[in-house]
């Protein structure tokens, strides 16, 4: 009788540390897909004024951050933030404005969820690599 007892509180150590085992898996998992996916582009304006050749803003504005505050500060109904990606022309929705206001104009990398077009931020950063790769041009 006591060897049966022993193999059940055997079998009950292993399946209670495989269910512990499935249960960190689990939580791993779920760890990695909140933290989101980068996306790459430039923030601009939501009708892409700032990125058409010629630029779409009023006269005398020459720089692409001065031309998307224009359209999202002193045009009615204001213009709202987005991503831009050139390579593929996609625009993606940013959900938090105050937050991506700071790199307007900027080639930017964002962390964050991706639903029907619109991107969750996380994280912001300036695409290093973009920048670099001009000061190399110019030098």
């Amino acid at each position: 009788m006591t060897s049966c007892i022993r193999r059940a509180s055997t079998k009950a150590r292993f399946v209670l540390a495989l269910g512990c085992l499935l249960i960190l898996l689990l939580a791993m998992v779920q760890f990695a897909t909140a933290q989101g996916t980068t996306f790459k582009g430039e923030v601009t304006d939501e009708h892409l004024n700032c990125v058409q050749t010629p630029m779409k803003g009023p006269d005398g504005v020459k720089q692409k951050d001065a031309c998307v505050l224009y359209w999202a500060h002193f045009v009615t109904p204001p213009s709202k933030y987005v991503l831009y990606d050139a390579a593929t022309k996609t625009t993606y929705q940013l959900d938090d404005q105050d937050r991506v206001q700071p790199y307007v104009g900027a080639k930017v990398l964002i962390t964050g969820t991706e639903n029907n077009k619109t991107i969750k931020v996380t994280d912001i950063k300036v695409d290093e690599n973009v920048y670099k790769a001009h000061d190399r041009k110019t030098d």
